[in-house]
């Protein structure tokens, strides 16, 4: 069984493949859908950069041979997801073992070098569970959720306050300022009149091959008399052989919260699925966003448990890797 790290020039189609044939297969993203691989290649792989963090997309490590993927190893900066093809659930712990030798650098270390290491597994997967434990993971309370609804079901009105307006990507030519407004939105201690946010992450998002069958949408303050009136947004990234889409980033400013405007985003957002033939939407949420996202229709399909454990220093730690074989 060969081990490959993963290069994005020679490696996104068959990796994009793989993912759709196991979400064909399943119906349900016991794995990443193709949505999440671009999102992360592109937009967060920039933010990354900017952030001077580690790169997650440079951390994908593939298991089979050139055409054929059996398993693949998915970090996305706070986790490391698996995913692995049904019949070789054998490969599993051997993915676990190596990549806590040779994903350490994703997670910071203490001041005795131990490393604090994640891994988000699919509930509904137990040989995972089972797994886990035994190599001495422990379970936090918290959890990860894939939600979704089906486009063509959706029948909610979408209702925005006076002196709001929905918009879509071509309504709106401003560039910066629709970036700028969703970064405020995780970032409410950067709200000032001046601010511009880095459009590394939004420019290199262009790249994506989802790009042309994907959308934006907004909602603006027309009473506002900043220049960054965009109070909401959202990114739709649209997999058209898969006929899903993945609704990512989504934010509201915190001064415009409370209104609606994020219930009618979404809304906006599912209805323009529809118009495009898309037969699931999803969004996945942690915390309080899960209640938010029910009451917006969506439905918790597959949800993710996050393990730790603490692995301290030694000689094996982050050897590189570019191919390797295990008989």
């Amino acid at each position: 069984m060969k081990i490959r790290k993963f290069e994005k020039e020679k490696d996104l189609e068959e990796l994009e493949k793989y993912l759709r044939e196991q979400y064909s297969e399943n119906r349900t993203p016991v794995t990443w859908i193709p949505e999440r691989l671009h999102d992360l290649i592109y937009r967060v792989s920039a933010q990354e950069t900017d952030d001077g963090r580690e790169i997650s997309a440079e951390n994908i490590y593939l298991w089979g041979e050139y055409g054929v993927i059996e398993g693949c190893i998915l970090p996305d900066g706070e986790n490391i997801y698996f995913s692995v093809k049904k019949g070789y659930e054998t490969l599993f712990p051997l993915m676990v073992a190596f990549s806590e030798k040779h994903c350490q650098k994703m997670f910071g270390r203490a001041s005795d070098g131990s490393v604090k290491f994640w891994i988000a597994s699919c509930n509904s997967l137990d040989y995972q569970t089972d797994v886990l434990k035994k190599a001495g993971y422990t379970r936090i309370s918290d959890e990860e959720c894939w939600n979704c609804i089906d486009p063509q079901e959706m029948t909610s009105p979408i209702l925005l306050p006076r002196g709001y307006r929905l918009m879509y990507e071509d309504d709106c030519s401003d560039e910066e300022k629709k970036w700028s407004a969703l970064r405020l939105s995780f970032h409410p201690e950067w709200e000032a009149a001046d601010y511009r946010a880095p459009m590394g992450p939004y420019n290199m998002r262009k790249e994506s091959s989802m790009y042309e069958d994907s959308f934006e949408c907004l909602i603006a303050d027309d009473y506002s008399d900043e220049r960054n009136d965009i109070c909401s947004y959202c990114f739709v990234y649209v997999d058209t052989p898969t006929a899903t889409a993945m609704i990512e980033p989504v934010g509201t400013r915190e001064k415009y919260m409370h209104k609606g405007l994020g219930m009618a985003l979404l809304r906006a957002a599912v209805l323009r699925c529809r118009e495009a033939g898309i037969r699931k939407c999803y969004v996945d949420s942690f915390g309080w966003r899960r209640e938010f996202y029910r009451k917006a229709g969506f439905k918790c399909e597959e949800s993710f448990g996050f393990w730790y454990k603490v692995i301290m220093p030694d000689n094996t730690q982050d050897q590189p890797v570019r191919s390797a074989v295990f008989s």
